[in-house]
Parts: C-alpha cells; structure tokens; sequence
C-alpha cells in the first residue's frame, strides 16, 4: 500500500511540477525565436454560431472595430441556429459580413469542416460568439506567420468576472498556471493546444481527424504533426465573462474533457508512429496524466487507509479529511450564496476541476460523450 500511496503522490506531484521544471530544461537547451514582423495577409475570421442571438451583434460590432486593412479582412459566420441569430447577422451584409447557414446539428467541428474551405483567407483565425477581442489582436497573431516555421498562433484569453463570482477567482488562478505552460511549450515551438475563442492556423494546413473532430485541441496538435510550430501571442487578447454558477463551469469541463480524451489517443498513436518523442512526452505529461490526478487522488485516499498504524500517515489521512471538508464548506456556501473565504475556495474549485475529469475520463473511455453539446451559458 505504501507504493500505491507514494507512486499517486509522485504522479501528481509531476504533473502540477515536474513537468513545468522539464519545460524549463528545455527551453534553456532548445528555445527557438519566432520572427515576428508587421505583415498584412488576407485574413479569414471564422465564427461558428449556435442559438446567440443575444450577443452576435457586440460579436459582430466587435469584429468590426478590429485594427486590420478592411481588404484583407474576411469576416464569416456559420450557423446552425434556429432562433433570430442568422436574421442578425444578415443585417451586416452590405458591411462584407459573409453567412453559411447550415439545417440540423452537426457540431462545431462539423461546420468548421463545411465551412474553412469557403473562407478565402491565406490565415483562418478562429473565435466564438462569447469572446470580444481587443483592437489589436489580428495584427498581433498575424506578425507571427511572418516566420516560416509557425504554423497555429493562439492567443491569450483574460477572463473577467463582474459578478464577483467565486468560480472566477479560482478560474483566473487556474488559467495563470496553464498560461505558465503556455509560454514554457511556446519556447520550444510546441504549445499543446490552443485557446478555442481565439487561435489562428495557416489554412493549408487544416488537417483535422475528421469532420467531427477539429477543434482547439485536436488541430494545432495535427500542426505539430506536420513538424510546424506552435507558439502562444499574450499580446493577442480576448475577453469573456466567467461562468458565474460553479455547477455550468462544471459541466463545461466534463464536456471538455470527455471530448478530448479519445482525440488525445488517437493522437498519442499518430505521434507513436512518427516518432515525435517531444510530443508524446507531452501528450502524456500536460494532458493525459493531468485527467487522471483524481484517480490519483483516489488512491492515496483509499491506500492511507490501510496504514493508519502509523502517526505519520494517520496525520496525512486526517490532511486530507480536512481539505475535503474544506471543498464541501465551498460547495455549500456557494449553495447558499454566501461568500467564500479563498482558501475554502480553492479547496473547493481543486476538487470540482479534479471531479469533473474523472467524469470526463470516464464518458470518453466508455464513449459517452455525444460529439455535440449544449452550451452552459
């Protein structure tokens, strides 16, 4: 039981530490410099639309207002709504706003697979209804692709949290750490994933697993494949509000999860074959292992059990009944709306990321995670 307990715990400890300090091996030996420069190429912004009819005209406006040569900016819009979003967006015509509408379901992989090959620009930049970019934000991916090498650009999402939300605040500190990551794997060319509501790929090399499957994971990771680059812009900004209830962030990322699972495998086995020894390391390190820190957490649960005769290992099992207990406190003031003291709540939002992932893991191993999915907000 001992090396069941001191194995999770290593696992862990790797995942949250180990492999940032490997990141930064790396790019102390490896580091590449992208060769940014002021470039004007035709540009294609892809919005893929379900059901928004409530914010499509800020996204639009937004859209708009960017800071780009109106000659070279395409603006596109694929829909599968059934409610007043396509009637909005055909307002915006006369201003060059184009519209694929499309009957049923199909996914936002799907219609970006009906839709890419109609956009006309040289770089497709992707974002979604909800992310209100900054003026700057084409010219600042775009410099990027002045370098051969780069072949995807993500860009920097800052979330912004005006109801005070409590999942906001552990939200942001969540999402400083993945950036953390971001700009260590950007070092080396090899960021694993992008950010969905705002990355930008060159068109030709669209190559997704298949029409169901292309989205921000999947795609800069088949990038990687074709031995381009991959780097992350934090000068590239886009704003979106948090998920105020913790239950809706929750269930986006079971979703999350659940979806990525069985894409990340059937990466894994790509890269496997191709011998890409950087980028199964970090398939493995930066996400599969990461999905299974709750069976981990687990483990160490059910192994201290059996070795409580010892004070030593009861003071740890007595540890973690604690910082349990702390979660549920967060779970149940937040219940009751009531405010939550930041240790409490990060108690709490540690367990509910870790919740969420055994649930994700377990619906994409038994694949029960539909390809479509309602959106939480």
């Amino acid at each position: 039981m001992q090396i069941i307990f001191w194995l999770s715990i290593i696992f862990i400890l790797y995942c949250y530490f180990g492999y940032p300090m490997i990141l930064v091996i790396l790019g102390l030996f490896f580091k590449k410099k992208t060769k940014r420069a002021e470039i004007s190429p035709l540009v294609s912004l892809l919005i893929v639309v379900y059901n928004e009819e409530k914010i499509i005209e800020r996204k639009i406006e937004n859209s708009l207002a960017l800071d780009y040569p109106k000659n070279k900016l395409e603006i596109v819009v694929a829909s599968e709504s059934d409610d007043k979003t396509d009637e909005i967006v055909k307002r915006y015509r006369e201003k060059g706003v184009k519209l694929f509408t499309y009957p049923g379901r199909g996914g936002k992989p799907y219609s970006i697979y009906r839709t890419l090959p109609k956009c006309q620009g040289e770089i497709i930049v992707f974002s979604d209804a909800n992310a209100m970019f900054r003026k700057n934000v084409l010219r600042k991916l775009v410099r990027n692709f002045n370098d051969f090498r780069i072949g995807c650009v993500s860009g920097e999402l800052k979330y912004i949290n005006p109801q005070k939300a409590a999942v906001g605040k552990s939200e942001g500190i969540y999402w400083k750490y993945e950036i953390l990551l971001k700009r260590l794997e950007s070092k080396i060319h090899s960021v694993l994933g992008a950010n969905g509501s705002i990355y930008a790929i060159r068109k030709k090399l669209y190559s997704p697993l298949s029409k169901y499957r292309g989205d921000d994971f999947d795609l800069p990771i088949r990038i990687l494949q074709q031995k381009y680059g991959v780097v992350w812009e934090p000068e590239a900004v886009s704003e979106e509000e948090v998920y105020p209830e913790t239950i809706k962030e929750f269930k986006r990322k079971v979703v999350i999860v659940g979806w990525h699972f069985r894409g990340a495998f059937i990466l894994l086995k790509d890269s496997i074959k191709k011998f890409q020894f950087l980028l199964i390391f970090q398939l493995i390190s930066h996400k599969i292992l990461r999905w299974f820190v709750s069976f981990f957490l687990i483990l160490i649960f059910l192994s201290n059990i059996f070795l409580l005769n010892n004070n030593f290992y009861l003071t740890l099992f007595v540890g973690q009944i604690l910082f349990y207990l702390l979660a549920l406190v967060g779970y149940l003031q937040e219940k009751r709306k009531k405010k939550i003291n930041q240790i409490v709540n990060l108690a709490y939002y540690f367990c509910m990321v870790n919740f969420a992932a055994l649930i994700g893991v377990i619906k994409g191993l038994f694949g029960l995670q539909k390809t479509i999915w309602e959106k939480v907000r």
